[in-house]
């Protein structure tokens, strides 16, 4: 083989390295994370409308309905709250709940308010979570929510049976959303473990009209599940 062949083989070889590497290289660490952060950012680009970004926080925002959002933060140095589940509170304080029992570190109450855009907010119960306390620099929703997944890629996992994603926020609570929008009843699922929020009044008996519907502990295929009470969410703009 002479030198110009051997150089081009070389060429082509280291091509072809690059390329196998490139294509298996994965964002957050996790293959399945990566994932789930690609459902995700597909069901956000589909709804470009309900994104926003409250520059007060340093946080990103999803609507899922009147009030009602789930957030993750642009640096996890800025935030005691890296993800958050954005509730209405007074269907749960219909059903019983009383806010002043929930523990305050691990629950957060914002009363009825107007925000920066001068639009009025209902009385909200916040479900906070926090990955790190690490600096980042992030460039926009995608890139932030990487940053954070990529921090713990652990917090995700896949449930083939239902075609879901869940993001894990500590011990019984999940945002979960669907694979592909269109193959699931519910675009995005809130998930709250059942027992604090019982043991703050909450009437599981009274939960029929609130939107939300109680899940007895059990296993499934993912695994031992606590009491859990679970609201889904169809995107709408």
């Amino acid at each position: 083989m002479n030198k110009t062949k051997k150089i081009v083989s070389l060429l082509v070889s280291s091509i072809l390295v690059l390329s196998f590497a490139g294509c298996s290289r994965t964002v957050t660490g996790n293959k399945e994370t990566d994932n789930g952060l690609n459902a995700f950012n597909a069901i956000v680009k589909a709804y470009p409308a309900n994104k926003g970004f409250h520059q007060a926080l340093q946080h990103w925002g999803f609507k899922l309905s009147n009030g009602e959002k789930f957030e993750w933060t642009k640096d996890t140095s800025a935030n005691k709250a890296d993800f958050a589940m954005v509730m209405l509170a007074d269907p749960l304080v219909k059903a019983g709940l009383d806010i002043n029992k929930l523990d305050k570190n691990d629950w957060l109450y914002e009363p009825a308010a107007k925000d920066e855009n001068g639009q009025e907010l209902p009385n909200r119960l916040i479900k906070p979570y926090n990955v790190s306390d690490k600096k980042v620099s992030s460039n926009g929703s995608e890139d932030a929510m990487r940053r954070i997944l990529k921090q713990d890629p652990s917090l995700v996992k896949y449930h083939k049976t239902q075609q879901h994603y869940r993001l894990i926020l500590g011990d019984g609570n999940e945002v979960e959303w669907t694979e592909k929008l269109g193959i699931n009843d519910a675009d995005m699922i809130f998930v709250l473990k059942a027992e604090p929020l019982i043991k703050a009044g909450l009437d599981i008996n009274k939960l029929q009209e609130s939107g939300w519907s109680f899940k007895p502990a059990g296993k499934d295929d993912m695994g031992e599940n606590p009491a859990q009470i679970v609201k889904t969410f169809k995107i709408k703009q």
